[in-house]
Order: C-alpha cells, then sequence, then structure tokens
C-alpha cells in the first residue's frame, strides 16, 4: 500500500509539472508571438519604416548624383507625414522581398508588385499606387515597312524571348499566354537590368524582351529603333505590400494614399517619372546607376584621397554634390570656390602647390576635413556621430558644434551623441542659449548645418544601396 501511494505521489506530481510546463510554454510562445509583432505602433515607436524597393529607372535609381524615383519620392512623403526615419532596402528579387518581409525584416514591399499576383493569408495590399502593363520590345528592321513586327502573340512560336531574373515580367507572360504559344523560349538574364536588355534589343544583340510599358517608354526616347506596341498584359494596379497582421500599417497607407493620390504633389511626380519623355535623365549615361555606377566626373579622385581620412568614397561624393552639385565653377555668397566649396584662406592653407584643378581642390577639402577630426577627436562617442560632428564642422567650422556640445553637457544630455547636440545647435539661435556663458561664439543659425549634416548622411545611404564600392 505504501508503494502505491508513493507511486501515486510521483505520477501526480509529474502530471502537475507537466501540466505547468505546458501552460509555462503557452504564455512564453503567446508573449513572443505578441514581442514580434510589428504594426504601425511598433514602426511609430521605433520611429523607423524599412521598405524595400527595387531599382529601375521609374522607382529608385541615381542620377548625377542625385537619389531619385517614383517609388522613393512617395515613401519619403509618407514617411515625412508620420514623422519617420525612412530605411531602404534594395532587392530586385520578388521572392527574397516576401521572404524579408514576412520575416518582419522589412514593413512595406514597394518592388512595383502587381495586385493581380496569387493572393496569401500572410499578406495584403495596399489600394494602387500607380497602373501600367507588359510589352513586347522588338526591334524595327524596316521603318517604312512595319509588316516583320509581331503584334499577334502566336507568332511567337520558336522566338526566344528575354527579361530581367525574377521579374514579374516572365511569370506574367508564362501564366497570361501559355496556351497561345507552346514553343517558345523564355531567358531570364540575372544581374541586367531592362533598360539594358532593351539597349540590346537596338543593337540587334537580342529580338524580344518583356518589359514594364513605362520603362520601355523612356528607353524608346533614347532608341528610336524599337517598337513597344504589342501589349503583354493588360492594365495592372501596382501596390504597396504589407503583412497581414499589420492592418494599422495597411489602413494609415490606404487613408494617406487615398488623400495623396488626388494631390498636385502626386501628379507632379507622375508627370516627372511617367508622363513625359524623360529628357532630362539619359539612360546612356555612365551617371546613370544602371549602367557604370558612376557617381561623377571626379570618382577616381575621390576614390585616391578619400583613404586620408578613411571614410567611403562615396560619402566623400556625397559631401561634394551638397557643397557644389560637381560643379567647378560654382561660387558661393562668401566666396567658397570649386567643387569643395573651400574657402580661399582654408584651400591655399591645406592644398598641395604641387597638385592643380579639381585635384588640388580634392586633397585640400580631405585635409581639412582630416584637421576637423583632430579638433574633435574628443567630443563623438562613436564613429557614426564622429561623421556627423565632423559634416556639420565643414558647413560652419568647429567652434558653433562646440558650443552645442558645451551646451549639451550642461543640460545633462551626451555631448557625443548627434541627436543631443544637433538639438543645441539648431538652437544656438535662440537667445536663451546663446546668450548662455558657456557657448563661446554666440548666435548662429545651426539649423541649417544640421539639416546639411543629415542631407549628407542620408544621400550616402541611397549611394550604398545602388553604388557599388
Amino acid at each position: 500500500m505504501k508503494r502505491f501511494k508513493i507511486f501515486t505521489i510521483s505520477v501526480i506530481t509529474i502530471i502537475v509539472l507537466l501540466f505547468g510546463f505546458l501552460i509555462l510554454n503557452y504564455v512564453f510562445s503567446h508573449k513572443q508571438k505578441t514581442d514580434t509583432t510589428r504594426d504601425f505602433p511598433e514602426i511609430a515607436k521605433e520611429g523607423t519604416l524599412r521598405v524595400i524597393i527595387n531599382t529601375n529607372p521609374i522607382d529608385y535609381f541615381i542620377y548625377q548624383g542625385q537619389p531619385m524615383g517614383l517609388q522613393l519620392e512617395m515613401l519619403e512623403s509618407f514617411a515625412k507625414t508620420h514623422n519617420l526615419i525612412l530605411e531602404i532596402i534594395v532587392e530586385n528579387n520578388p521572392e527574397k522581398g516576401m521572404e524579408l518581409l514576412l520575416s518582419r525584416e522589412c514593413d512595406i514591399l514597394a518592388q512595383s508588385l502587381s495586385n493581380l499576383i496569387e493572393k496569401d493569408v500572410n499578406y495584403d495590399f495596399t489600394i494602387p499606387v500607380r497602373q501600367t502593363k507588359q510589352v513586347l520590345v522588338q526591334r524595327i528592321l524596316n521603318e517604312d515597312d512595319p509588316r516583320g513586327l509581331i503584334r499577334d502573340l502566336s507568332e511567337l512560336e520558336l522566338k526566344t524571348i528575354y527579361c530581367s531574373k525574377n521579374s514579374r515580367n516572365s511569370t506574367n507572360f508564362n501564366n497570361l499566354y501559355s496556351l497561345s504559344s507552346k514553343n517558345y523560349y523564355v531567358v531570364e538574364i540575372d544581374s541586367i537590368p531592362d533598360e539594358l536588355l532593351i539597349q540590346k534589343v537596338s543593337e540587334g544583340l537580342i529580338d524580344y524582351v518583356i518589359c514594364d510599358y513605362d520603362i520601355a517608354k523612356i528607353a524608346q526616347s533614347y532608341y528610336p529603333n524599337i517598337d513597344i506596341e504589342t501589349d503583354i498584359s493588360l492594365a495592372q494596379d501596382i501596390s504597396w505590400c504589407v503583412r497581414h497582421e499589420s492592418k494599422v500599417l495597411l489602413d494609415s497607407l490606404n487613408n494617406w494614399l487615398e488623400y495623396f493620390i488626388e494631390s498636385e504633389d502626386y501628379k507632379k511626380i507622375i508627370r516627372k517619372y511617367i508622363n513625359n519623355n524623360r529628357l532630362y535623365v539619359d539612360i546612356n549615361s555612365e551617371f546613370y546607376s544602371g549602367n557604370e555606377g558612376r557617381i561623377c566626373d571626379y570618382d577616381s579622385l575621390i576614390k585616391k584621397y578619400s583613404p586620408i581620412i578613411g571614410w567611403d568614397w562615396r560619402l566623400l561624393a556625397s559631401l561634394i554634390f551638397e557643397e557644389s552639385r560637381f560643379n567647378p565653377d560654382v561660387v558661393s555668397w562668401a566666396g567658397a570656390v570649386g567643387i569643395m566649396q573651400l574657402m580661399p584662406l582654408i584651400y591655399n592653407k591645406y592644398t598641395d602647390p604641387n597638385l592643380s584643378g579639381q585635384e588640388s581642390e580634392i586633397y585640400a577639402g580631405v585635409n581639412y576635413i582630416r584637421f576637423l577630426y583632430t579638433s574633435l577627436s574628443h567630443t563623438a562617442s562613436d564613429s557614426a556621430n564622429m561623421v556627423k560632428f565632423v559634416l556639420a564642422s565643414y558647413n560652419i567650422g568647429p567652434g558653433h558644434i562646440e558650443d552645442a556640445m558645451r551646451l549639451a553637457s550642461k543640460h545633462e544630455k551626451n555631448a557625443g551623441s548627434w541627436d543631443d547636440v544637433s538639438y543645441y545647435l539648431i538652437n544656438l539661435s535662440n537667445p536663451k542659449y546663446y546668450n548662455d556663458t558657456c557657448v563661446k561664439h554666440g548666435y548662429f543659425p545651426g539649423i541649417y548645418a544640421v539639416a546639411f549634416a543629415n542631407s549628407i548622411s542620408n544621400r550616402y545611404k541611397h549611394y550604398i544601396n545602388i553604388i557599388p564600392e
């Protein structure tokens, strides 16, 4: 009997422990699931909106040093409306983009996805941001006799059609027209954008490409011997995509889009990127990011001298763009000259008399930056903050930056943090602060130096996204 009681107690103990384990496991897993949910409240709390965009001449690209794109400008407007920092992730593969979305590594897919793709319980589409269609790009062999052009898709039998790998173009073509012509070949080309495939059509290297109509229309401005009049699909709505769990984000996006699409800002963006011939953006230019990945004429010199200060050459390029737009003839109201916009006194102090032209300007600018690093070496908490301090100092000199740091320390903030110091730099135009006894250089409209540093840093992020090292 005693053994039976012991056995009974042991079994009961095991059952209780097992039951408790199951309860704890449920609570933990439920809490973990709750903690990892990422919707608009979590995004707003963090202050960062992460978005995946693909690169092409419509959505996102860099031209002559300037980040541009329809998707970019729309998302920047949404982020600004909600006081969010926009973080761009470049991914041209829709499948990888969806993986990143569902794993919560991004919040929005803005890869020009058609909302006609197969629905899934894991994600939802916003209302359309624009419309497009897919077309067949082919070469005009004889302008006076267009009869050689394909107009009926059944004529594609035994033909080879090219498209960018993993693009929606090949998927749509196979889904919509597999019954029309079973003996065609679709070749997916990796790492070559649509505009370069179209160039190959124009040059006679390949015969047919499936492409977004709006991209094809831009290309036609530069390659008049291509035809884009054969439709591969009906009109398609292009939408942004979010996780199904992000219901508040979806509602926020839809509410904003309903208003924005009716606005003059949206109409300007559409006119800028779609409803014009885009002659101001030359997709054949070596300074269009879809081609050679160059930023400006001075790339080689920037790469040569940026190691002096340990900078990624693209950061230095972003600084030069901010100062002069790479124009060597610009002269500021204060007398700063050249692509680095150095005052003559600074230029003469830091240049090498054996150098000339823009090389001497870049050399002088880099050595001035090295001096700023030495002046501010005791201040910043890390290299990222240090870069912001140096950029602001390049704009207005180190004295006002040091004043803002002293103010930050006096008010028990982190004098090594750009976020804290920039607040006081902005307020150097406020008598409450610039009359403080710790301020040695007096009044200054520091808001412009803050905007200067932030603008360079933000553009540098775009350069990292698109321009190769």
